[in-house]
Protein backbone atom coordinates (compact mmCIF):
# COMPACT_ATOMS: atom_id res chain seq x y z
CA UNK A 1 0.00 0.00 0.00
CA UNK A 2 1.66 3.13 -1.09
CA UNK A 3 1.26 6.72 0.70
CA UNK A 4 -0.44 9.80 -0.33
CA UNK A 5 2.23 12.17 -1.32
CA UNK A 6 0.44 15.67 0.23
CA UNK A 7 1.70 19.03 -1.03
CA UNK A 8 0.32 20.02 2.04
CA UNK A 9 0.06 24.74 2.73
CA UNK A 10 -1.19 25.33 6.36
CA UNK A 11 -2.51 28.56 6.77
CA UNK A 12 -2.48 29.56 10.40
CA UNK A 13 -2.09 32.76 12.30
CA UNK A 14 0.86 35.15 13.51
CA UNK A 15 2.77 32.91 16.08
CA UNK A 16 2.33 34.00 20.19
CA UNK A 17 4.45 33.33 23.05
CA UNK A 18 3.63 30.77 25.37
CA UNK A 19 4.46 27.99 27.80
CA UNK A 20 4.22 24.29 27.29
CA UNK A 21 2.14 24.06 30.14
CA UNK A 22 -0.64 26.24 28.77
CA UNK A 23 -1.08 23.66 25.64
CA UNK A 24 -4.06 21.53 26.19
CA UNK A 25 -4.15 19.06 23.08
CA UNK A 26 -6.62 17.35 21.60
CA UNK A 27 -4.19 14.59 20.90
CA UNK A 28 -2.15 12.48 23.04
CA UNK A 29 1.15 13.73 24.28
CA UNK A 30 3.20 10.82 24.04
CA UNK A 31 4.72 9.83 21.28
CA UNK A 32 3.28 6.34 19.75
CA UNK A 33 0.31 6.53 20.98
CA UNK A 34 -2.23 4.41 18.94
CA UNK A 35 -5.55 4.59 18.62
CA UNK A 36 -8.76 3.44 16.63
CA UNK A 37 -11.91 4.99 15.32
CA UNK A 38 -14.71 2.58 14.06
CA UNK A 39 -17.40 3.67 11.29
CA UNK A 40 -21.02 2.72 11.61
CA UNK A 41 -23.90 3.66 9.91
CA UNK A 42 -27.64 5.07 11.46
CA UNK A 43 -28.57 1.17 12.52
CA UNK A 44 -25.41 0.39 13.89
CA UNK A 45 -23.69 -1.50 11.67
CA UNK A 46 -19.87 -1.47 11.13
CA UNK A 47 -18.75 0.05 7.79
CA UNK A 48 -14.91 0.93 8.58
CA UNK A 49 -12.39 1.94 10.70
CA UNK A 50 -9.65 4.97 11.05
CA UNK A 51 -6.37 4.03 12.93
CA UNK A 52 -4.47 7.00 14.53
CA UNK A 53 -0.85 6.81 15.70
CA UNK A 54 1.24 9.82 17.03
CA UNK A 55 4.15 9.84 14.71
CA UNK A 56 6.02 12.99 16.52
CA UNK A 57 5.78 15.51 18.89
CA UNK A 58 8.32 18.74 18.16
CA UNK A 59 8.67 22.01 19.87
CA UNK A 60 9.73 24.60 17.74
CA UNK A 61 10.18 28.34 19.43
CA UNK A 62 6.71 29.40 20.30
CA UNK A 63 4.88 26.30 18.98
CA UNK A 64 4.17 22.83 19.69
CA UNK A 65 3.70 20.66 16.70
CA UNK A 66 1.87 17.23 16.31
CA UNK A 67 2.37 14.78 13.36
CA UNK A 68 -0.15 12.10 13.03
CA UNK A 69 -0.90 8.83 10.67
CA UNK A 70 -3.81 7.52 10.14
CA UNK A 71 -4.63 4.71 7.97
CA UNK A 72 -8.39 3.79 6.82
CA UNK A 73 -9.98 0.81 6.17
CA UNK A 74 -13.28 -0.64 4.43
CA UNK A 75 -15.34 -2.94 6.41
CA UNK A 76 -14.02 -5.28 4.79
CA UNK A 77 -10.82 -4.26 6.74
CA UNK A 78 -9.10 -3.65 3.29
CA UNK A 79 -6.84 -0.65 3.44
CA UNK A 80 -7.88 2.34 1.87
CA UNK A 81 -5.29 5.15 2.69
CA UNK A 82 -2.33 6.17 4.39
CA UNK A 83 -2.05 9.57 5.01
CA UNK A 84 -0.76 12.30 7.41
CA UNK A 85 -1.85 15.59 8.65
CA UNK A 86 -0.41 17.90 11.22
CA UNK A 87 -1.78 20.12 14.52
CA UNK A 88 -0.38 22.34 16.13
CA UNK A 89 -0.46 24.74 19.88
CA UNK A 90 0.05 28.42 18.97
CA UNK A 91 -0.16 30.90 21.50
CA UNK A 92 -2.22 27.97 23.88
CA UNK A 93 -4.46 27.67 21.66
CA UNK A 94 -4.97 24.27 19.41
CA UNK A 95 -6.25 23.67 16.25
CA UNK A 96 -5.96 21.06 13.78
CA UNK A 97 -5.20 21.32 9.84
CA UNK A 98 -8.20 20.47 7.68
CA UNK A 99 -6.56 17.57 6.08
CA UNK A 100 -8.05 15.38 8.71
CA UNK A 101 -11.15 15.68 7.04
CA UNK A 102 -10.48 13.65 4.00
CA UNK A 103 -12.62 11.71 3.16
CA UNK A 104 -10.74 7.86 2.05
CA UNK A 105 -13.03 6.54 -0.08
CA UNK A 106 -13.01 9.56 -2.19
CA UNK A 107 -9.04 9.71 -2.26
CA UNK A 108 -7.85 6.43 -1.97
CA UNK A 109 -7.70 5.94 -6.21
CA UNK A 110 -5.13 8.89 -6.42
CA UNK A 111 -3.01 7.52 -3.98
CA UNK A 112 -0.62 6.84 -6.37
CA UNK A 113 -0.41 10.18 -7.61
CA UNK A 114 0.98 13.53 -6.16
CA UNK A 115 -2.05 15.62 -4.60
CA UNK A 116 -2.30 19.27 -4.18
CA UNK A 117 -3.62 20.18 -0.37
CA UNK A 118 -4.78 23.66 0.50
CA UNK A 119 -5.95 23.02 3.97
CA UNK A 120 -6.94 25.93 6.80
CA UNK A 121 -6.95 25.68 10.22
CA UNK A 122 -9.53 24.06 12.27
CA UNK A 123 -9.87 25.56 15.66
CA UNK A 124 -10.98 23.58 18.30
CA UNK A 125 -11.64 25.45 21.47
CA UNK A 126 -10.47 24.93 25.56
CA UNK A 127 -12.97 23.02 27.26
CA UNK A 128 -14.28 25.87 29.46
CA UNK A 129 -15.75 27.56 26.25
CA UNK A 130 -19.56 28.43 27.37
CA UNK A 131 -22.18 26.99 24.53
CA UNK A 132 -22.89 29.13 21.97
CA UNK A 133 -19.83 30.31 21.53
CA UNK A 134 -18.75 30.38 17.75
CA UNK A 135 -15.80 29.15 16.10
CA UNK A 136 -14.35 30.34 13.01
CA UNK A 137 -15.15 28.78 9.05
CA UNK A 138 -12.46 26.06 7.59
CA UNK A 139 -12.12 24.91 4.13
CA UNK A 140 -9.71 22.20 2.19
CA UNK A 141 -9.43 21.98 -1.10
CA UNK A 142 -7.56 18.81 -2.82
CA UNK A 143 -6.68 18.63 -6.31
CA UNK A 144 -5.05 16.07 -8.14
CA UNK A 145 -4.34 15.90 -12.17
CA UNK A 146 -3.82 12.20 -13.38
CA UNK A 147 -5.12 12.90 -16.95
CA UNK A 148 -8.78 11.56 -18.12
CA UNK A 149 -10.96 10.48 -15.40
CA UNK A 150 -8.37 11.07 -12.41
CA UNK A 151 -8.45 14.57 -12.45
CA UNK A 152 -9.85 15.47 -8.69
CA UNK A 153 -11.25 18.83 -7.61
CA UNK A 154 -12.16 18.53 -3.92
CA UNK A 155 -13.40 21.56 -1.99
CA UNK A 156 -15.06 20.90 1.98
CA UNK A 157 -16.28 23.81 3.79
CA UNK A 158 -17.14 23.98 7.57
CA UNK A 159 -19.34 26.63 8.51
CA UNK A 160 -21.54 28.03 11.34
CA UNK A 161 -19.31 26.08 14.00
CA UNK A 162 -20.40 26.69 17.30
CA UNK A 163 -20.04 24.55 21.07
CA UNK A 164 -22.98 23.01 21.91
CA UNK A 165 -21.87 22.52 25.65
CA UNK A 166 -19.82 20.15 27.56
CA UNK A 167 -20.60 16.22 28.73
CA UNK A 168 -18.70 13.18 29.95
CA UNK A 169 -19.08 10.48 26.92
CA UNK A 170 -19.25 6.19 26.95
CA UNK A 171 -17.60 4.48 24.08
CA UNK A 172 -15.96 0.85 24.04
CA UNK A 173 -12.59 2.57 24.97
CA UNK A 174 -13.56 4.52 28.40
CA UNK A 175 -15.23 7.27 29.40
CA UNK A 176 -14.19 10.38 28.00
CA UNK A 177 -14.75 14.52 29.78
CA UNK A 178 -15.62 16.23 26.46
CA UNK A 179 -16.54 19.19 24.58
CA UNK A 180 -19.31 19.24 22.05
CA UNK A 181 -18.84 20.97 18.42
CA UNK A 182 -21.52 21.59 15.77
CA UNK A 183 -21.44 22.70 12.37
CA UNK A 184 -22.44 22.29 8.94
CA UNK A 185 -20.46 20.85 6.20
CA UNK A 186 -20.53 21.44 2.31
CA UNK A 187 -18.82 18.84 0.39
CA UNK A 188 -18.12 19.42 -3.35
CA UNK A 189 -16.43 16.81 -5.73
CA UNK A 190 -18.87 16.59 -8.79
CA UNK A 191 -21.66 17.96 -6.96
CA UNK A 192 -22.35 19.82 -3.84
CA UNK A 193 -23.81 17.75 -0.44
CA UNK A 194 -24.64 19.63 2.46
CA UNK A 195 -25.65 18.31 5.89
CA UNK A 196 -24.32 18.73 9.32
CA UNK A 197 -21.98 17.18 12.20
CA UNK A 198 -21.78 16.84 15.63
CA UNK A 199 -18.08 15.88 17.25
CA UNK A 200 -17.23 15.27 20.93
CA UNK A 201 -13.37 15.93 21.73
CA UNK A 202 -11.60 14.80 24.64
CA UNK A 203 -8.18 16.44 25.94
CA UNK A 204 -5.39 13.90 25.23
CA UNK A 205 -7.16 12.10 22.55
CA UNK A 206 -9.22 14.00 19.97
CA UNK A 207 -12.67 13.06 18.59
CA UNK A 208 -14.10 10.59 20.59
CA UNK A 209 -17.15 10.41 19.24
CA UNK A 210 -18.81 11.93 15.62
CA UNK A 211 -22.30 12.16 14.23
CA UNK A 212 -23.04 12.78 10.69
CA UNK A 213 -26.71 13.98 10.03
CA UNK A 214 -28.17 15.12 6.26
CA UNK A 215 -29.46 18.62 5.37
CA UNK A 216 -32.76 17.48 6.87
CA UNK A 217 -31.28 16.40 10.07
CA UNK A 218 -31.85 12.85 9.70
CA UNK A 219 -29.16 10.90 10.86
CA UNK A 220 -26.70 9.66 8.62
CA UNK A 221 -23.62 7.57 10.59
CA UNK A 222 -21.07 8.02 13.66
CA UNK A 223 -17.75 7.00 14.76
CA UNK A 224 -16.84 6.65 17.91
CA UNK A 225 -12.84 5.64 19.51
CA UNK A 226 -13.03 2.37 20.56
CA UNK A 227 -9.26 1.42 21.27
CA UNK A 228 -6.12 3.31 22.76
CA UNK A 229 -2.81 1.87 23.18
CA UNK A 230 -0.95 4.39 25.07
CA UNK A 231 3.18 4.68 25.14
Amino acid sequence: MKKLTLLLILVSLPLASFSQSDCKPYLPIDEGTQWEMTNYNAKGKQQGKQQYELLSKEINGDEILFTVQTKSFDKKGKELLTNTFQAKCVGGNFEFDMAMKMDPTVMGPYQNMDVEVDASKLEIPDMDATAGTELDDATLRVTASGGGPLNLNLTIDVSNRKVEGRETITTPAGDFDSIILTQEVSTKVLVNVRGKNKEWYSPNLGVVRTESYNKKGKLLGYSEVTSIIRK
